[in-house]
């Protein structure tokens, strides 16, 4: 039997309750604060897992970054899979995602860089995922999210 230590903030294991769904699970992190002057590929493989490898990446904007993690947050799923009554859940998710993105130091943001880790992924990504390295304050956040099956 393996047992975990789950160090995260509790708003984000309570989004990823929140959004537990029939076939359809959510792993969101927030790492950070990390060290802005190093490469970004050296940072994840420190800090997320020794296999990442990025495949690109590149600037985005605050605002892109805030939109794109609620529309993937808000995804409804479709017919087979998605989440659970999230009409009812929503405005606690969108007050619970402001958090996060709160926690990944966005609202403090000098920069923001959207990639994709095409291996050492801490999520298995089948309907959407989101990677992004947000550097605030002379310090940088990576911000990870997806959902599976």
């Amino acid at each position: 039997m393996q047992v975990t230590n789950d160090n995260r903030p509790e708003y984000i294991k309570r989004l990823e309750h929140l959004l537990y769904g029939n076939n359809y699970q959510v792993s969101l992190d927030v790492y950070g604060p990390l060290d802005s002057g190093a490469p970004l590929i050296d940072i994840l493989k420190s800090a997320v897992n020794s296999s990442c490898v990025v495949s690109r990446c590149a600037p985005v904007s605050l605002n892109e970054v805030r939109e794109q993690v609620l529309e993937w947050l808000l995804y409804p799923g479709d017919l087979g899979s998605g989440p659970l009554d999230l009409d009812i859940k929503h405005a606690e998710i969108r007050a619970l995602a402001e958090q996060l993105l709160q926690g990944a130091q966005l609202d403090n943001a000098d920069a923001a860089y959207d990639f994709y880790l095409a291996n050492g992924h801490p999520g298995y990504p089948v309907f959407w995922e989101f990677a992004y390295d947000i550097h605030a304050s002379g310090k940088r956040w990576i911000l990870l999210g997806s959902s599976s099956d």
